[in-house]
């Protein structure tokens, strides 16, 4: 019996040994940990997990109202030849009955329900570095003005960022459409656009056929299929 008991207590010992081991720096997680990680885990994605861009590290919540990130990209600016900074990060945002809704059952049919969809939805741009407000209002100007051709709305477009001043490193601009208009805010400034076509056009700049960020259409796109339940 003396026996038996001295070869638990030694089993034991290696066990607490293991278990305390296990430490952040060793990269392996305590057997505790791991249980409590496989009851948490589910928690922290309910409502859409927060998403954070790689190049950026910018985090991007999981909700914005009532509407889920679908996925995140970053815009950049190319200075000299292969060099380019990063100008600032892009997330999607999306009302999950609206995806479900679409029917999108592959990248095509997600891009072009994206770009035409009436339900809610949401470009959340921020800021990696400072920039004038007037450059950020006329590069976008610029991508919109071939889609809706030149007008007062393009005009009312670069006016609206042209009296922002300065965008600082981690200051947002959303645009939302709602129906068919286009809710733009900034600095808290608001301006609304009521214009299908400029609705289309602003979702097509990062989700149409030639958008500015490949790698952040890849996200939105898979990220919207996964509401589709693709």
């Amino acid at each position: 019996k003396m026996m038996v008991r001295l070869a638990a207590l030694a089993l034991l010992s290696v066990a607490i040994a293991a278990d305390a081991a296990a430490s952040p720096c060793s990269g392996v997680a305590p057997r505790s940990s791991a249980r409590l990680a496989t009851i948490t885990a589910p928690m922290r994605l309910r409502g859409g997990a927060d998403i954070a861009e790689s190049s950026t590290g910018i985090n991007f919540p999981g909700m914005l109202g009532k509407q889920q990130i679908a996925g995140v990209g970053v815009r950049k600016k190319a200075i000299m030849g292969p060099i380019a900074v990063n100008v600032y990060a892009v997330g999607l945002y999306v009302d999950p009955a609206g995806a479900k809704a679409s029917g999108a059952a592959d990248a095509a049919a997600a891009q072009k329900s994206l770009v035409e969809g009436t339900y809610g939805k949401t470009l959340k741009i921020i800021m990696a570095r400072s920039v004038g407000a007037s450059k950020i209002g006329d590069a976008l100007a610029d991508q919109l003005e071939p889609r809706v051709g030149k007008g007062a709305q393009i005009d009312s477009f670069k006016t609206f960022f042209g009296g922002l001043e300065t965008l600082d490193a981690k200051d947002e601009i959303t645009f939302t459409q709602v129906g068919t208009t286009l809710k733009v805010s900034a600095k808290a400034q608001n301006k609304d656009f009521a214009s299908a076509s400029l609705c289309q056009a602003m979702f097509d700049i990062y989700l149409g056929e030639k958008p500015v960020s490949n790698d952040a259409k890849k996200s939105m796109l898979q990220g919207f299929l996964q509401m589709c339940g693709k």
